[in-house]
């Protein structure tokens, strides 16, 4: 029978069931990653004293379900009382719950995988996505528990008991250690194995995919890849000026073995392109980060998380991209550009991105990659699809982008482009936009007078 102390209106395990090793306390529950890690910035920015020495992790709720919400908790200091700790947390008006050691296998960061060898990469064909479970606010008890209050135990029937997000009233018992989450995509909005990086794009996100492209074919060149902009350049205006500029963008990861061979692929090409990483990834492989920089390519923006932004509150939304700037700033990149995850942004993220001093951009090709995973499908996408004034969105997590991508640098220098980053591909847009605006401006004052 697990014993339990009550503080206020806490429920904590007894210190002996503790000894084991270094104290673990759960600080909430949240239904995102992201705004687990938003709650613990806050907690570090407004109670320095309390986070002081804390070593935070977060993990799924349920390690069989994933998508079921995740929690926050942090390791305490060697020497340092956990329920005094947790009294002290709940006085500033914190969560905390105390609850047993035990491994760390949730998504602290791991050091980064050994470089491995280049190797002729094998197609992954694409998988049905997971079904999305609904969030799980509970948590099952063992059939007996009890409470002490002051000297007196209690009897509770285990029904009685459960895991709010409040935490106004919660027990944790002892539970096993959880196994190792896989290394292959997980449902969104769930973050991606630190390894590999990899996004499984879900029926939804596929027709919010589907959703830009059509948007894309509408608005144009320009008004595409800058849903911020209010004007954009006509065809037949690029036409005339002989506009070749295209721009290679790649999302997510990175990938420990398949991005750096785009990197390779890009280098032997002799193009600069534009990659968008996921910050939290990246601080598992801040090398391929730096290398990126290190050969004059643009590294971008693509949030902490990979989460889906929109849902978040303002400041939630401001955390994911100044954060995911401080860490890719660390590596040496100096992010301007801001691509929202899965494309998906509204007027508070793009308030939120310019508050950042940056420009929230998409594409206006999607290579499909995410969704094909067939070398010859992208291709005859991209023939069909692209040309001269394209940005195209790929992905530098999947092996058959990367044994696509020299048959489409070929395909599109064969129509004539030019290949820069994507804040030179904005600029020079930019520049031929602007005498247009200034000759439109003085068209309207002498027709109002």
């Amino acid at each position: 029978m697990a014993r339990i102390a009550l503080v206020g209106a806490l429920l904590v395990q007894a210190p002996a069931a503790l000894a084991a090793g270094p104290a673990v306390v759960q600080l909430g529950l949240f239904q995102r990653e992201g705004e687990a890690w938003w709650a613990w910035q806050s907690l570090t920015r407004k109670a320095p004293d309390l986070a002081a020495g804390l070593e935070p992790m977060v993990s799924a709720f349920n390690a069989d379900r994933p998508a079921g919400g995740v929690t926050l908790r942090a390791t305490v200091p060697s020497g340092a009382d956990p329920i005094s700790l947790c009294r002290r947390l709940l006085g500033a008006g914190y969560g905390c719950l105390v609850i047993d050691s035990g491994s760390r296998t949730e998504t602290a960061a791991a050091p980064p995988a050994p470089a491995q060898p280049f190797a002729p990469l094998p197609e992954v064909k694409p998988e049905p996505p997971p079904r999305v479970a609904p969030p799980i606010l509970s948590e099952a008890v063992p059939a007996a528990a009890a409470i002490t209050v002051a000297a007196a135990t209690v009897p509770v029937p285990a029904a009685s008991i459960s895991v709010t997000a409040s935490l106004a009233v919660a027990v944790v018992p002892p539970r096993p250690t959880p196994a190792p989450p896989p290394s292959a995509a997980v449902p969104t909005p769930a973050l991606p194995g630190a390894q590999d990086g990899l996004i499984t794009y879900s029926e939804e996100d596929a027709k919010v995919m589907a959703g830009i492209e059509r948007r894309n074919r509408r608005q144009g060149r320009l008004g595409a890849v800058l849903p911020d902009t209010k004007f954009d350049l006509t065809p037949a205006l690029l036409t005339r000026q002989g506009w070749n500029l295209c721009a290679l963008t790649f999302d997510d990861g990175p990938h420990r073995t398949v991005t750096p061979r785009i990197l390779e692929i890009l280098q032997t090409e002799k193009i600069r392109a534009t990659y968008f990483p996921v910050a939290k990834v990246a601080l598992q492989h801040s090398q391929i980060i730096r290398d990126f920089v290190a050969a004059g390519h643009e590294i971008g923006n693509h949030s902490l998380t990979h989460s889906d932004l929109r849902a978040m509150a303002p400041a939630g939304q401001r955390h994911e991209i100044a954060e995911a700037n401080r860490i890719l700033r660390e590596m040496g990149a100096t992010p301007v550009l801001f691509r929202p995850p899965y494309g998906r942004y509204n007027d508070s993220l793009m308030a939120e991105a310019r508050a950042e001093k940056m420009n929230t951009v998409l594409w206006n090709v999607d290579t499909r990659d995410w969704k094909v995973r067939d070398p010859d499908k992208i291709v005859q996408h991209v023939k069909t699809a692209a040309g001269t004034g394209s940005v195209l969105l790929l992905h530098s997590t999947y092996p058959s982008t990367a044994n696509a991508l020299p048959r489409v640098i070929a395909d599109m220098r064969s129509k004539g482009c030019e290949f820069v980053t994507l804040s030179e591909w904005i600029k020079r847009m930019h520049q031929m936009a602007e005498p247009m605006l200034v000759n439109a401006s003085d068209t309207r004052q002498q027709a109002s007078n």
